[in-house]
C-alpha cells in the first residue's frame, strides 16, 4: 500500500472514531464557521451544492436549508463514521434535498459539470495531491460556478504557540510512526490565490474571519481534542506516555485560564473563486 492509500486510510479510520462527538463536545466552532461559509457563499435557492468532507454537517446542513427543497446538496466525505453519523442525522431532519456518501475528493464518482457551487470547509490541507483535488472540483463545476473555502491562518510566532511546540518537541521521539505525505497548509492568502489559479480558477479572493471560543475547563478542552483532528496526533501517543503529556496540556492551559474559562482563538482565511 502507497504512503497516499495508508495515510487516506489512517485519516478515515481516526474522523470515524471521532465522529460521533466531532463538534458536539466543547465549543461549537465548526458549525459556527460552517454557517459563515455558507453566507460567505451566497448560495441561490435552487442551486446545486457539492460539500466536500462534510463530517458532522457543519457546512452541509446550512447549505442545505440555503438552497430550500428546490436545490440539491451533496455531501462527501472519507471517514465512513462520519457518514454514517450524518445519514441519521438527515434522517432525524427529514431533510429531502441532502444525500451524503463515502468518497475520496481526489476521486469524485460525479459527472461533469454537476454543480453550482463546490463548498470546501476546512479540508484542503488534508489533501496529498492537492491539485488532483481542485482539478476534481474544477470538472464537476459548471461553467460560472464558484469553489469556496475556508482554512487555517498561518500563526503568529507568540509564546503560546512556542510552548505548543516544545511540547509536541519533547514527544517527537515518543509517538508512533505514521505514513508521511506531503500536503499543503494553504495559510496565507497568496499560496491559496496561487493554487486556485493554478487550477483554472479566476478572480480568486481570500479574506480572514475571527472568532475566540472559551472552553469551561481543561476537562471539556481535553475531551474536545478527542473528537476532532486533533484526536490523530493523541492516537500516536503510547498509553503509558499519555498521563505526562495531558499534564503538561493542563500546565498550558492553566496559565490561560480566565473568568470565561480558557480561550482559543480561531483565524480563519475563507476564499472564493470562479470556474469560467
Amino acid at each position: 500500500m502507497s504512503n497516499s492509500k495508508e495515510y487516506k486510510s489512517r485519516l478515515s479510520e481516526v474522523f470515524s472514531l471521532a465522529s460521533p462527538t466531532y463538534d458536539h463536545v466543547g465549543p461549537a466552532f465548526f458549525s459556527y464557521f460552517g454557517k459563515k461559509l455558507v453566507e460567505f457563499a451566497e448560495l441561490r435557492k435552487g442551486s446545486r451544492v457539492l460539500d466536500i468532507a462534510c463530517g458532522r454537517g457543519a457546512v452541509l446542513f446550512p447549505s442545505s436549508e440555503t438552497v430550500s427543497n428546490s436545490g440539491e446538496v451533496v455531501g462527501i466525505d472519507i471517514s465512513k463514521g462520519m457518514i454514517a453519523q450524518t445519514n441519521q442525522e438527515i434522517r432525524r431532519r427529514e431533510i429531502e434535498n441532502t444525500q451524503v456518501s463515502v468518497m475520496d475528493a481526489e476521486r469524485l464518482d460525479l459527472s461533469n459539470s454537476q454543480f453550482d457551487y463546490v463548498l470546501c470547509g476546512l479540508c484542503l490541507f488534508f489533501f496529498p495531491d492537492l491539485m488532483r483535488a481542485l482539478q476534481e472540483f474544477f470538472r464537476v463545476l459548471m461553467p460560472g460556478g464558484y469553489i469556496i473555502s475556508s482554512t487555517f491562518k498561518k500563526q503568529k510566532d507568540d509564546k503560546l504557540t512556542k510552548e505548543w511546540n516544545q511540547l509536541f518537541a519533547s514527544f517527537a521521539d515518543r509517538v508512533t510512526e505514521v505514513p508521511k505525505v506531503e500536503t499543503s497548509n494553504l495559510n496565507t492568502a497568496r499560496e491559496i490565490k496561487q493554487r486556485l489559479l493554478e487550477a483554472g480558477f479566476v478572480r480568486p479572493e481570500v479574506l480572514v474571519r475571527r472568532k475566540t471560543f472559551y472552553y469551561r475547563d481543561v476537562d471539556e478542552w481535553w475531551r474536545t481534542a478527542w473528537s476532532h483532528g486533533s484526536r490523530a496526533y493523541l492516537e500516536r501517543i503510547p498509553t503509558e506516555h499519555l498521563p505526562e503529556f495531558k499534564s503538561r496540556v493542563i500546565d498550558i492551559l492553566r496559565k490561560e485560564e480566565t473568568d470565561r474559562g480558557i480561550p482559543f482563538k480561531w483565524e480563519l482565511l475563507f476564499s472564493k473563486a470562479r470556474k469560467p
